[in-house]
């Protein structure tokens, strides 16, 4: 199970799910492309909305990758490097974070992610 909540005043992302809800997505995205629906959050204080989809694709001309949020979905698109990187940093969360950590995956600390990347925040679902 996974949802992603979004902020448009901060523009901040929130992706929290069970352990093997992220740990699926991280093996979901080492794929070429695809997409998963979200629960959605009928209240997702202190965030406005809740979205309903997670799409992304491997663009082979990229070294980097984008995390930007268009209506109601999430679009993750970059190299392939990016990609591993990204589902890395979900995993290894996933499996060897405590229930109350949380996780940040934006630019610049992250120099795979583009800047103009919305800022990411990974985090267990409550």
């Amino acid at each position: 199970m996974l949802q992603v909540l979004y902020s448009g005043a901060t523009r901040e992302l929130e992706l929290s799910g069970t352990r093997q809800g992220l740990l699926t997505l991280g093996q979901l995205l080492r794929g070429k492309g695809g997409s998963c629906g979200l629960s959605e959050n009928p209240r997702p204080f202190p965030y406005e909305r809740s979205l309903s989809k997670i799409a992304f694709w491997e663009d082979p001309e990229r070294d980097t990758a984008s995390i930007v949020t268009e209506g109601q979905v999430l679009r993750i698109r970059g190299g392939r490097k990016a990609l591993d990187l990204l589902a890395d940093n979900i995993e290894d969360f996933a499996s060897e974070a405590d229930a109350s950590d949380h996780c940040h995956v934006e630019s610049p600390a992250c120099d795979y992610i583009v800047p103009e990347s919305d800022p990411l925040v990974i985090a267990f679902m409550s």
